[in-house]
């Protein structure tokens, strides 16, 4: 059964949402057409991802054109990006859903499908031009960010297409020839996409002036992952593979430089940004540890990095909008008081992130760590710091937004309005309950896992 029919039908329902959004224009009239449009893209996406989710030896399944593919690979992340940028586009506040501000968000999502289905290297790079698009017209508005974020997503695509170009390939398999001038123009894609140090800054400076929940859902794209694992999962030449070593030595002390750098912060969005960038290091670092625990927890810690920032992120947005002080507090602010529902919320997704037991960030960090203490010992020691550090960085937040005497200007605020509740609710079921369904949960991510691990250049670094 060909698959082309439900990939393009959630493509072009995700394309008729952004037109049907952009032509209400106005604030919050389009929420409903973008939430709608994009429930129908999972389902579709879904129905898509089951065939080749189910193969036992992972091997790409059927090609559904030319162009486009689903696998074991991209099956899991083009369902879950989709979700959950259908729980953002729920819990966004009102002034948030203007129809331009969800066109852009339904553009971001289609990008991230297109790179994510790409079978081949030109239409991978066309998905990273696409989510150029919303920053460069100013879907989102002029914020201070919109033109450094448009910069920098503008040379990471430059990047990734000239090496395209220079590697003149038809094909994902069919790069083993490339040269070390085109592997270093997809090391700087990878680096700028993702925000690896010193290039981190720009991921900051989105998350702190730009708007926030469209920021979070362009950083959970993940690309430069993916794009690290499609190239793990193919043949390489050894150089390509040493040049992917660095790169996961730069994402490693990205994620050291970012926890420590977080202790200097006061104001929510910028703490938060440097424990996201932080957390997130860890997949590339674990894709590079050539150990399939460390590889399997690499793809599961994706998926934990991607939900709960987004709660975190969505609970700090629903907040500055109610209370003005949380946007640069001068002290504790003790929001637990009238909103225990989004503090719960906050502190569960929190713990989750950093890998508290009973949680899937848990189980991903579990693997994360004695993969990379298998491969390299100073790899593993180095991520247990980090997250330590970044434990602490989220309870201090946590203590800014929910702990200590409310000021008194802030009468009354409301707690989690249903619209938010419920999307936050199954995001932080999925943190908690995924722990207890692991018998489900790994067999999904095991089978990519294998097949990077697998590679020669993975098993020769293994060795």
């Amino acid at each position: 059964m060909s698959h082309i029919p439900f990939l393009l039908l959630g493509i072009g329902s995700l394309f008729a949402g952004a037109v049907l959004c952009l032509l209400h224009g106005k604030v919050g009239s389009g929420r409903v057409t973008a939430a709608l449009t994009t429930l129908f893209a999972v389902l579709c996406f879904t129905a898509a991802a089951v065939v080749p989710l189910q193969q036992p030896d992972g091997i790409r399944h059927e090609a559904l054109s030319s162009w486009l593919l689903v696998d074991s690979l991209n099956a899991l992340p083009l369902v879950f990006f989709t979700a959950i940028t259908l729980v953002l586009i729920l819990i966004a506040p009102k002034r948030d859903t203007a129809g331009s501000a969800l066109s852009g968000m339904l553009i971001l999502c289609i990008g991230t499908a297109v790179a994510y289905s790409a079978a081949t290297l030109p239409v991978l790079a066309a998905g990273w031009w696409i989510t150029v698009i919303p920053f460069a017209l100013g879907l989102f508005g002029n914020a201070p960010a919109r033109w450094v974020s448009t910069l920098f997503l503008t040379a990471s695509a430059a990047a990734l297409s000239a090496f395209v170009w220079l590697t003149h390939s038809s094909s994902l398999e069919s790069f083993s020839h490339a040269n070390h001038l085109a592997f270093a123009f997809l090391l700087a894609a990878v680096a700028l996409r993702k925000g690896l140090f010193p290039l981190h800054s720009w991921v900051v400076t989105s998350f702190e002036h730009g708007p926030l929940i469209p920021a979070v859902l362009l950083f959970n794209g993940h690309l430069g992952a993916l794009l690290t694992a499609r190239t793990e999962a193919v043949q390489l030449p050894g150089y390509a593979h040493h040049a992917l070593d660095w790169m996961s030595l730069a994402a490693l002390a990205t994620a050291l430089i970012a926890s420590i750098r977080g202790f200097a912060e006061k104001t929510p969005r910028r703490l938060l940004a440097f424990v996201c960038i932080s957390q997130a290091s860890f997949i590339l670092a674990g894709l590079a540890t050539a150990t399939k625990q460390g590889i399997t927890g690499a793809l599961l810690h994706w998926f934990v990095v991607s939900v709960a920032s987004c709660v975190l992120a969505g609970v700090i947005r629903i907040l500055e909008v109610r209370v003005m002080d949380v946007a640069n507090p001068e002290g504790n602010l003790g929001l637990a008081v009238k909103a225990p529902r989004l503090a719960t919320f906050f502190i569960v997704a929190a713990l989750a992130l950093v890998g508290l037991p009973g949680t899937l960030g848990y189980n991903a960090e579990d693997l994360l760590f004695h993969g990379a203490l298998e491969s390299h010992p100073w790899m593993g020691i180095s991520m247990l710091v980090a997250t330590a550090f970044n434990a602490i960085n989220l309870l201090r937040l946590y203590t800014l937004l929910f702990l200590g005497v409310l000021p008194k200007h802030v009468l009354d605020i409301p707690d989690a309005l249903p619209r938010e509740r419920w999307p936050i609710t199954v995001c932080v079921l999925f943190l908690v309950g995924g722990s207890f369904l692991s018998y489900w949960v790994f067999p999904l991510i095991s089978v990519p896992a294998s097949r990077i691990h697998s590679t020669p250049e993975a098993q020769h670094s293994e060795h």
